[in-house]
C-alpha cells in the first residue's frame, strides 16, 4: 500500500533537502515560516519524481509580517520562475496557503515575489485561519 499524505517539509537545520531519492513522490508540502524560500527552491531543484502532482507552499503570518525586503524577494522571484518551470514541463500548478492575520497578506505580495505566475494566473492563493 502506498502512502497518498503528502510530503511535509519546514526549513532545514541542515545545509538542504535531497528530494532525488523520493521516486513515488506525489504532493508535497513546504512550510514557510521565515521569509526566506531560498531552502524552497533548492529542495525542488532536486525533485526527480515523475509521479509529483501538487505542491503546495504554507506560509504562516509570522514570515510575511515585516514584508519583503530585497534579498527576499529575490529569493520568492528565483522560486517563482522554478515553479513556471514546474507548470511547463509537468502541468503542476502551485499553491500558497497563507496564514491570516493583521496588516498585509500574500495576496498583496503575489504580483512581486511571484510575479510570472501571477501574471500568468498559475498560483492559487488560499487563505487560513491559524
Amino acid at each position: 500500500m502506498i502512502d497518498a499524505s503528502p510530503l511535509h517539509l519546514a526549513p532545514p537545520t541542515a545545509p538542504s533537502f535531497n528530494l532525488s531519492t523520493a521516486v513515488k513522490l506525489k504532493r508535497l508540502v513546504l512550510l514557510c515560516t521565515q521569509p526566506g524560500v531560498r531552502w524552497v527552491t533548492e529542495a525542488l531543484q532536486t525533485v526527480e519524481s515523475r509521479d509529483l502532482q501538487d505542491i503546495t507552499l504554507q506560509s504562516d503570518h509570522a514570515a510575511l509580517i515585516h514584508g519583503f525586503e530585497e534579498q527576499v524577494l529575490r529569493q520568492w522571484q528565483d522560486l517563482d520562475r522554478l515553479l513556471v518551470r514546474f507548470w511547463t514541463s509537468h502541468s503542476i500548478r502551485p499553491k500558497v496557503t497563507y496564514e491570516v492575520g493583521a496588516g498585509r497578506d500574500m495576496r498583496d505580495y503575489a504580483p512581486s515575489a511571484l510575479p510570472e505566475l501571477t501574471r500568468r494566473g498559475l498560483v492559487d492563493l488560499v487563505e487560513y485561519n491559524h
